[in-house]
């Protein structure tokens, strides 16, 4: 499963929050106001029902046959609605409101002179009734108020809330990019810093900011560490290279004394003659070693020279497999080229690329039986070269390792006797490297395992 980025997910979490707390707010702001408005309301609402009454009970001392004018009036300005209990007789000029609406609670409290008040929802509508009673005239006055206006006014507070945490949310998300960009630049340059280092450039740093001493820190703790790091990279290809200086004079003295012995082993016992034989190879295996760690530690201090020539690559790879049997013994292995390549031309040094043909046949011949082919396959702007082995290929959990130093895969822990040092194929990956190449392992059609190295080709004008 892929995870987030960092970034995404700090952009995210300033989002939602912003949204929470924007919600949270609106919501506690929209039910206080609300309450703060109903409640203003209905005192008001109150006062003036207190004072409609006043005109009822008037009217009903001064005039009771001018009541219904009176009630019509009423309602008029006060945009209200009024129900009437004269003498147990219910009154209303409005008969959309029926009296059975009205709890028998409030009724019941009106009734024993007690004003009332309560909210009711009438087809989701909010009104408001105000119960008095007029003990002197035998009356309770019922006022029902509409809160209609009130509730539309709620709705576009609501909008509006609801407008301003969507946009309180587009700011907090930009924010958001804004404080990831700058709070992930740091790691940013880190990560570049470091995979340039590890692809190899050493004198690469950190640069010195002023974002904070956190960053700084950071700063001065990543290039200590790298410092560090190179000093030991140059303290072990100086040891490496000077233990393989110091082992030449002494190999090549061992390395003569067996060739004088060679030339006199019939005159050897049989027994010495096995142990002359067991002498040569190792001796054999131990100049490859020592030879192989000299042109490494070359290669990590950048001391190998190179000398590119523009060469036919058909041509340059039938001398190498050619050189390479001459040397191993046995037939030589199939050169398959494709027909546009047989004049296609590469910009190599010859001596790194007939290294690279030269270690990868080895590999073959040691640890898989040998080369069954070499390819030579167009692809695109580039030539790619295949080394086909006979042996029963390399596990998918090996082809990584294959190219570090001093690994020898199971193949070889296989064997009884194991002449390769280890070296043969991190020198490859290091000398294709050289040339801009790149390499990887895969499977060949006949089964076995397929080196295969990539090299860009030179275009000519027509």
């Amino acid at each position: 499963m892929r995870r987030r980025s960092l970034r995404l997910r700090l952009v995210l979490i300033f989002g939602l929050g912003t949204l929470l707390l924007s919600g949270l707010l609106g919501t506690l702001t929209y039910f206080g106001v609300r309450d703060v408005l109903i409640t203003q309301q209905q005192q008001t609402d109150l006062q003036q029902s207190y004072v409609n009454a006043a005109l009822i009970r008037n009217t009903l001392y001064t005039a009771p046959l001018t009541l219904a004018s009176e009630v019509v009036s009423i309602q008029q300005s006060a945009d209200s609605t009024l129900l009437l209990n004269i003498d147990g007789q219910w009154q209303t000029i409005n008969q959309q409101i029926p009296f059975v609406d009205i709890s028998a609670a409030a009724m019941t409290a009106t009734q024993h002179g007690h004003v009332t008040t309560e909210t009711r929802i009438v087809q989701s509508d909010l009104d408001y009734v105000v119960g008095i009673p007029m003990p002197a005239v035998q009356t309770e006055v019922f006022e029902v108020w509409q809160l209609d206006g009130l509730e539309n006014n709620m709705r576009v507070l609501l909008l509006i809330i609801g407008s301003a945490a969507l946009f309180t949310t587009i700011l907090g998300a930009s924010g958001g990019v804004w404080a990831s960009r700058r709070t992930l630049r740091p790691l940013v340059v880190v990560s570049e810093t470091a995979a340039k280092i590890a692809g190899g450039d050493f004198e690469t740093r950190l640069p010195t900011t002023h974002a904070g001493s956190e960053v700084e820190q950071l700063t001065e703790s990543f290039n200590a560490m790298v410092n560090q790091l190179v000093t030991k990279l140059e303290r072990d290809a100086r040891f490496a290279s000077d233990v393989s200086h110091e082992l030449r004079s002494p190999l090549t003295t061992l390395a003569m004394s067996a060739s004088i012995l060679e030339q006199h082993r019939e005159e050897l016992a049989p027994a010495a003659q096995e142990s002359l034989t067991l002498l040569s190879a190792e001796i054999l295996v131990f100049q490859g070693l020592v030879e192989d760690l000299i042109e490494l530690s070359r290669s990590d201090a950048g001391a190998n020279s190179l000398i590119f020539e523009v060469i036919p690559i058909a041509e340059l790879t039938r001398q190498a497999v050619r050189s390479v049997t001459r040397r191993l013994g046995g037939g030589q292995p199939l050169v398959e080229v494709e027909p546009d390549l047989e004049t296609a031309r590469v910009l190599v040094d010859r001596r790194r690329f007939e290294r690279i043909i030269a270690n990868l046949m080895d590999n073959a011949q040691f640890y898989a039986g040998g080369t069954v082919a070499v390819r030579l396959v167009s692809n695109a702007t580039r030539v790619e070269l295949n080394v086909d082995d006979a042996g029963p290929g390399i596990p998918e959990a090996e082809r990584e390792h294959v190219f570090e130093r001093f690994y020898r895969g199971r193949a070889a822990h296989d064997r009884s006797v194991v002449r390769g040092t280890g070296l043969g194929l991190a020198l490859v990956r290091e000398h294709v490297k050289s040339l801009e190449g790149e390499i990887r392992v895969t499977t060949s059609p006949e089964g076995g395992a397929r080196f295969q190295f990539e090299l860009p080709l030179v275009e000519f004008p027509s």
